[in-house]
C-alpha cells in the first residue's frame, strides 16, 4: 500500500493522541485496537474457549479485564490470543487499507504491535509516536490507575520503545505537553497535504 503509514508506539506514548490529530485534519485512518474491541465482542465464547479452566464469560459478554489480566500476566496466553486475533485484525487492516491506497492519498493505520510480528512488512512506512519507558510507566499509572507491576506489565510485553526507534522510518517525541505534540504531529502532517 503506497499511501499507508502504520502508527506505533508503546502504551501510553500518545498513540491515539496522533490519530485524533490525524483525523481532525482530515486524514482516514484506521485502528487496530478497534478491530481488536470488534472482534472481542463479534466472539465472545471462542476467545473464552481458548482459556478453558478460566471464567472468561458474563451473561455471554467476554469479561475484558479479566482477559487482560490473564494475557498479560502470562505470555502463552497473550500468544494464544494473538494467534486468534491478528489474522483477523490483518484481514480487516487490509480490506479497508486497499479501499483507501486507491484514493491516493496518505491514511493511517494505528497499529502497537507493528514491529512485534512480520505480519505488516513492507506494507507501508512506519511513524513511531515516541516517549520514555519512565514517562510512560508514569502516564499508564495515572491514566488507567494501574499498580507500578500492572503498568510494567503491559509496557514490557512490547518490544522496547527503544528498539522501536531504531526500527521507525519516522519518529514523533511525545515527551512535553500535549500542546508542543500537536505541534509536533502538526508539523508531521503538513508534508501530506496536496
Amino acid at each position: 500500500m503506497n499511501n499507508a503509514f502504520f502508527v506505533t508506539a508503546s502504551i501510553a506514548c500518545g498513540k491515539s493522541s496522533f490519530m485524533q490529530i490525524a483525523k481532525d485534519k482530515g486524514f482516514a485512518c484506521i485502528s487496530a485496537d478497534t478491530i481488536a474491541h470488534e472482534l472481542l465482542a463479534k466472539y465472545p465464547c471462542e476467545i473464552a474457549s481458548l482459556f478453558e479452566g478460566h471464567n472468561l464469560l458474563q451473561n455471554g459478554l467476554l469479561d475484558k479485564k479479566a482477559l487482560a489480566k490473564l494475557v498479560f500476566s502470562d505470555e502463552k496466553s497473550r500468544k494464544r490470543l494473538e494467534g486468534f486475533l491478528h489474522p483477523k485484525i490483518k484481514d480487516e487492516i487490509m480490506k479497508q487499507g486497499q479501499i483507501l491506497d486507491k484514493k491516493n492519498k496518505a491514511f493511517f493505520i494505528e497499529l502497537p504491535l507493528f514491529f512485534e510480528n512480520d505480519n505488516y512488512t513492507g506494507l507501508g512506512k512506519s511513524v513511531l509516536i515516541y516517549a520514555s519507558k519512565e514517562l510512560c510507566l508514569k502516564r499508564l499509572m495515572q491514566r488507567n490507575s494501574f499498580s507500578q507491576k500492572e503498568a510494567l506489565q503491559r509496557i514490557e510485553a512490547q518490544m522496547d520503545i527503544e528498539l522501536k526507534k531504531k526500527k521507525a522510518d519516522f519518529v514523533i517525541e511525545n515527551q512535553g505537553s500535549l500542546e508542543e505534540f500537536q505541534q509536533k504531529c502538526e508539523e508531521f502532517l503538513k508534508q501530506f497535504y496536496k
